[in-house]
């Protein structure tokens, strides 16, 4: 690092954009929803009776699609709803840890970025302190060199 005055405004300007920008798009992964590209969005996949049931969440909360295997097709519908329920329920879980684990990422991110802040800004602080002395210095001089002997 160095003790330019204008070099630490630049990097901690720099700093804050960099700040300003990952929160710009922890907001906009948070808010995402069904209306977003398949891509962009997270996807979990839950499965109940042994696999023949299949539900997908994508984020948002929604489900994508579930997928029923048609040998279930004579069982009760009380089974089949039980099993449909049990098949969501395991993909929005499956989401919501993905969720959580993306956003605790995000977080350790920004953290990581925002603890270098303060160093910085006592760099910009020193920076600007020994600017101040310097012209502080310079005006000292200057007015003793104009004055007559």
């Amino acid at each position: 690092m160095t003790n330019d005055p204008f070099s630490a405004a630049a990097s901690l300007d720099e700093l804050l954009t960099r700040t300003q920008q990952a929160l710009t798009s922890m907001r906009s992964r948070s808010s995402a929803h069904a209306d977003g590209e398949p891509a962009d969005l997270l996807r979990a996949e839950g499965t109940a009776a042994g696999g023949r049931v299949r539900a997908v969440a994508v984020q948002g909360g929604r489900l994508d699609s579930v997928t029923i295997d048609p040998e279930l097709a004579g069982e009760p519908l009380d089974v089949l709803s039980g099993h449909l329920v049990a098949a969501a329920n395991d993909a929005l879980s499956e989401l919501d840890a993905q969720v959580s684990a993306s956003a605790r990422a995000d977080a350790d991110a920004l953290a990581a970025r925002l603890g270098s802040m303060g160093d910085q800004a006592e760099l910009f602080g020193r920076a600007m302190h020994e600017a101040a002395a310097r012209i502080h210095r310079d005006r000292g001089t200057s007015s003793r060199a104009g004055r007559p002997a």
